[in-house]
């Protein structure tokens, strides 16, 4: 075991502790987080006495790893622009473990992140939330299908609409995304109604195989087989949907387009979430009345297109405040996520409460991804998931100085690795 000695340590979901150590087990969880310096005999010490602990910071919606910093746009894996509907493809596929933004974005605190295909598809396929360090990607994935990336908007109509092929219009996009949805719809049924029909087949079967051993009945027929359904994977892929065991995660800037996937996911009765959500304050009462969580993001970034000229840093302190569960992306690589901690001070800058502010840095991405159980704060029993700072976390002076995954220390700043 270790201990982590430290100055504050920052919860999240509970008070901070002044003066207070972080027991670390072997297996890289949380075993105890307790005021004073009181640690088990045989304990490895580690003195961060100068330092706030702080829970690793979670980016709940970025493309590093396949927007590749260094090497050029023509080797980028993020958008497959040849169909605008593939449920089929998983970002795992294209994900590499050894991109410089990830360790960037370590040097920055984040430790999980959610990585996406990109936005030029109406269905973009499946999203990977993962570890931001190691070099297999099988290794630090802790939930390979977290959500079916789809986007509403300028986007796909834009990628298509440019070379004559649907979608042109948002209507065309809708169009398309209906029209997976009823397929399926349809896909399941048969499939439903093929294991219905075989579970028959085999009653019938035993029957007649007990009948024809009597030899009592002249006029016997052996039951006919039903015919199995072929397997289709883009159908296949949206069954977790369906099922609501996998959300729908809908790019939408701008408020209609987000009233839009809301209309579409009552539409089919499945589970949508909201990217971006640029206009989100601007439509608040919908928003908390058909319960809908948020990743709001990027603002850093110029208003580069008509979709984002109304986005502004009080959406998050907006809606938070009104009890919706939000979180803040970076959307990396369109503003890197190593300075998460820099978007979430200027959300409390402009409203975002302090307490809110540590929230949608941590916890709350956590539980839009369903991984609260592991990570977004530190807690006895979650994986030690922890970055040292040397001072507030919302104080824009603050730097981290060490960071944690899993128990392993991976990045030091007195080792001279300068990532910023």
């Amino acid at each position: 075991m270790k201990a982590i000695l430290c100055k504050e340590i920052i919860p999240v979901t509970k008070e901070s502790i002044k003066e207070g150590y972080i027991l670390i087990d072997d297996k890289g969880k949380i075993k105890k987080i307790a005021k004073g310096k009181d640690v088990p005999k045989g304990t490895e010490i580690i003195d961060a006495s100068g330092f706030v602990a702080f829970p690793g910071i979670i980016d709940s919606h970025c493309h590093a790893s396949v927007f590749e910093e260094s090497i050029g746009m023509g080797l980028q894996d993020g958008n497959e622009s040849t169909d605008p509907v593939t449920p089929f493809i998983r970002v795992i596929d294209a994900i590499n473990p050894d991109d410089l933004g990830l360790r960037r974005a370590v040097a920055g605190g984040i430790t999980t992140i959610c990585v996406t295909p990109g936005s030029g598809n109406v269905v973009g396929g499946q999203m990977t939330a993962m570890k931001t360090h190691g070099t297999i990607a099988d290794d630090i994935i802790i939930k390979e299908n977290s959500g079916m990336k789809c986007a509403f908007g300028e986007n796909p109509k834009r990628n298509y609409g440019s070379r004559n092929v649907m979608p042109q219009t948002r209507m065309g996009s809708l169009g398309l995304f209906r029209q997976l949805l009823m397929e399926t719809q349809n896909y399941i049924y048969k499939w439903t109604d093929y294991k219905k029909k075989m579970k028959q087949y085999k009653e019938d079967l035993k029957d007649y195989d007990k009948k024809e051993k009597e030899g009592n009945n002249k006029d016997l027929k052996k039951p006919i087989e039903p015919s199995k359904p072929e397997k289709n994977l883009k159908y296949e892929s949206m069954i977790p949907v369906m099922e609501k065991k996998v959300p729908l995660r809908a790019h939408a800037h701008q408020a209609n387009d987000i009233i839009t996937a809301v209309r579409l996911s009552k539409e089919f009765d499945v589970e949508v979430i909201i990217d971006h959500c640029s206009e989100g304050h601007l439509i608040l009462d919908f928003l908390v009345e058909n319960n809908i969580a948020a990743v709001v993001g990027p603002t850093m970034s110029y208003k580069s297109k008509i979709e984002t000229r109304k986005k502004t840093w009080k959406t998050l302190g907006i809606l938070h405040n009104a009890g919706i569960l939000v979180a803040l992306t970076s959307d990396h690589p369109v503003t890197h996520c190593q300075y998460q901690l820099i978007y979430g001070i200027l959300a409390h800058r402009e409203g975002l409460s302090r307490q809110g502010t540590f929230e949608v840095l941590t916890i709350n991405g956590a539980k839009i991804l369903g991984l609260e159980d592991r990570v977004g704060s530190l807690e006895e029993g979650k994986d030690a998931d922890i970055i040292l700072l040397n001072g507030d976390p919302l104080d824009a002076r603050s730097k981290v100085q060490k960071v944690f995954i899993e128990g392993k220390l991976i990045f030091d700043i007195e080792k001279g690795e300068e990532l910023f």
